[in-house]
């Protein structure tokens, strides 16, 4: 199964202004997340049954990536080792756009893409949309984002 990971800045973009994150849904096919009523929660969250779409444990999730992103780093272990290897290839530019972002004001979702969900996400600093599947094993296998389009 294939996954990538989508938060690909250039170097220079890490240093660039919020405004200029780079629009990493341009990269289309690259992910098969798994569907959610067929996997369990990727974080410990209380018991729910999973729905299609199951918006709240995506949420769960995008919001644990985003905090682990702005304190301590990346958890490896939420991702498949596919997405986890791109992830620490492009790790120290990312971590530093993400936190340029500024404090998370809003986690809002938009709508489900694929098999997929599509959060908007506003920053402080900036507002992004993500785009957050899973794999059968419930690993984060698509991790996006973008400027919101406006």
């Amino acid at each position: 199964m294939s996954a990538a990971l989508i938060l690909t800045p250039a170097p220079a973009l890490a240093q660039a202004a919020a405004a200029s994150v780079p629009n990493a849904f341009d990269r289309p096919g690259q992910t098969q997340p798994q569907t959610p009523a067929q996997a369990a929660p990727a974080r410990p969250v209380a018991p729910a049954t999973a729905s299609a779409p199951d918006v709240a444990r995506a949420e769960e999730a995008l919001r644990g990536v985003i905090a682990d992103v702005q304190g301590g780093g990346f958890d490896y272990a939420d991702f498949t080792p596919n997405l986890a290897t791109q992830i620490r290839a492009q790790a120290e530019q990312v971590t530093a756009l993400i936190k340029g972002f500024g404090a998370v004001k809003t986690v809002e979702y938009a709508r489900q893409e694929g098999e997929a969900q599509l959060f908007k996400v506003t920053f402080d600093n900036q507002a992004t949309e993500w785009l957050i599947g899973f794999d059968a094993d419930d690993k984060i296998a698509a991790l996006l984002f973008r400027p919101a389009e406006s």
